[in-house]
């Protein structure tokens, strides 16, 4: 009885999971030299068009090149104000309007001002970008060796940003002990009214450098965007976080520190495609009167063959108190690695 109810499901899965493998993709794209594209909305960030379509695959439109877009699927837009709209997307009246019809009647909004777009039931993993570049160099003379991995993942809703990274990096040289470098971060952005977001925030760190077992943060803040469109964001925020340290070389110690904030972000993807991204945090103890920390992050990526990129990175950790004494002062480093974006 079980095993001809179960050969009797089989079908109806194989049937309901072809049906919706092949369901019809009746979302329409105009693009400005007069093409026509068919096929389903997947995502809209950073001014390219995510579009899948049955004959040529998943397909990224830079959001200058369409002249108008239709859906019947519902959509959430975002603008750069912060506004969002549910609904379908309408054939615009001007050419240079996007047309969502919602609950409460049509709304037309310039092209310009959109920030993003998900298809309402859109799923994980349409949300999700991810990255990873390796990078080496070595040095003949002085026989010096870098090694450095980087992981990036960013989770986007319209609400929300996820961001979470991983970097190590080893230096190698003959004669000497190896030193290492690595760091683990998370952050969380929850949007709010009048472009205000509250953030979360916590790494793991660990450098030899300055003289750093490992450095457990937790933290949360209050910020601003000043500047958020299709090419660029700005955040500011302050807040608060808690750590515990654990020197080479000392008795471990909780730190209660503020923090002040300041990300950039410039991204542009037509021809070719190149991110631009600068990050500074400073730490001022308040456990510890009149110590300062601070980390300052930048990288430049640009990408020369599909999904691959090379990319250039800074970073510098300051601390004027470092906990083991024989540690330095301050940290920096230049890598360069090859990438993939999946």
């Amino acid at each position: 009885m079980r095993r001809s109810v179960l050969l009797g499901t089989i079908p109806i899965l194989l049937l309901w999971f072809s049906t919706a493998l092949w369901a019809e993709k009746t979302d329409i794209v105009y693009l400005k030299n007069g093409d026509r594209i068919t096929g389903e909305v997947k995502s809209l960030l950073r001014g390219k068009l995510e579009f899948s379509t049955d004959h040529m695959g998943t397909v990224f439109i830079d959001w200058d090149d369409i002249r108008e877009i239709i859906s019947d699927t519902g959509q959430v837009v975002e603008l750069s104000n912060e506004q969002r709209f549910y609904g379908p997307l309408h054939k615009p009246e001007e050419s240079d309007m996007v047309t969502i019809e919602t609950d409460r009647g049509p709304v037309g909004v310039d092209y310009m001002d959109v920030v993003s777009m998900y298809p309402v039931e859109s799923g994980f993993w349409d949300r999700l970008d991810l990255s990873a570049s390796l990078g080496f160099t070595w040095d003949k003379s002085s026989e010096v060796g870098k090694y450095n991995l980087n992981i990036d993942a960013k989770y986007r809703r319209p609400d929300s940003v996820t961001h979470a990274s991983m970097t190590t990096e080893v230096t190698t040289q003959e004669g000497r002990d190896n030193t290492s470098r690595a760091v683990f971060s998370a952050t969380h952005l929850a949007y709010k009214k009048n472009r205000r977001f509250l953030t979360y925030f916590g790494n793991l760190e660990h450098n030899d450098e300055l003289g750093l077992d490992l450095r457990a943060l937790l933290g949360a803040g209050y910020g601003w965007v000043p500047i958020r469109s299709q090419r660029q964001w700005l955040n500011l925020a302050v807040g608060l976080d808690v750590n515990r340290e654990i020197p080479n070389m000392g008795d471990p110690q909780n730190n209660l520190e503020s923090v002040a904030m300041v990300r950039y972000e410039y991204f542009r993807y037509n021809g070719p495609e190149r991110t631009f991204d600068a990050s500074l945090m400073i730490f001022p103890g308040l456990t510890d009167w009149g110590r300062v920390r601070a980390s300052f992050d930048t990288s430049f990526s640009l990408e020369f063959v599909a999904d691959l990129f090379w990319k250039l990175s800074f970073y510098t950790s300051y601390d004027n108190k470092p906990i083991s004494d024989e540690a330095s002062t301050i940290d920096y480093g230049i890598t360069s690695s090859i990438g993939y974006k999946f």
